[in-house]
Order: C-alpha cells, then sequence, then structure tokens
C-alpha cells in the first residue's frame, strides 16, 4: 500500500487526534526508517522514550523473540518471576521502595 492509500484509509477509518506528517512508516532499522515508497530518513524521535535504542536493535528483538515464545501476556492478576525481578531491581537502584505497574497514566492517578 502506498502512502496516499494509507492516508485514505485513516481518513475514512481513524479518528484524528494527531496532525500527521503525510509520510506512510513501513520499516525501521537503527537510526533509520523507510517510507512506502522506499525513501529513507533519518529518525531523531525517540518515540516518547520506547525507542531510544533505535529500530529493530538486534539484542531486543532476540529477546522480544524469546519471550513470546514463553508468554505474551501475564495480567498483574497473577505473579511471574520477571515483574518482580524487575521490580527489586527498580527498587535497589532507586527510591527503596515498591513498584506499581501500569499501562497507561489512568491506573496512575487512581
Amino acid at each position: 500500500m502506498n502512502t496516499q492509500e494509507t492516508i485514505a484509509l485513516f481518513d475514512r477509518y481513524v479518528i484524528c487526534n494527531y496532525t500527521r506528517y503525510p509520510v506512510s512508516l513501513v520499516r525501521g532499522e537503527g537510526s533509520y526508517i523507510w517510507d512506502a515508497e522506499g525513501k529513507r530518513y533519518l529518525d531523531f524521535f525517540p518515540g516518547w522514550g520506547c525507542g531510544l535504542h533505535g529500530h529493530c536493535p538486534p539484542y531486543i528483538v532476540k529477546a522480544v523473540q524469546e519471550q513470546l515464545e514463553k508468554l505474551i501476556h501475564i495480567p498483574n492478576t497473577w505473579y511471574n518471576e520477571l515483574q518482580g525481578r524487575w521490580a527489586q531491581m527498580l527498587s535497589e537502584r532507586s527510591f527503596g521502595g515498591q513498584a506499581f505497574f501500569c499501562n497507561s497514566g489512568a491506573e496512575a492517578n487512581e
């Protein structure tokens, strides 16, 4: 699908809550992204903090693939070792208290 077709799809089916750049991104590698027409861009946007390591770094892709082969999602109504270890690491390296994991700002304010 080219950029104009993607924009038309969004115009018809997606509520516009952000002003969007007229570019349809299809791939990323390191500090670069490519649009639907194959044009390469240097990406200076860190993705609100989730893209600080660049696009598709091999060590992150490998870790995600390994996790997906075990479990995709565990709700907070169950225990799991990795979440406990993550909370321990955060506590020991920062405030020394307990962690509260949530997926949006709504839970943080409730």
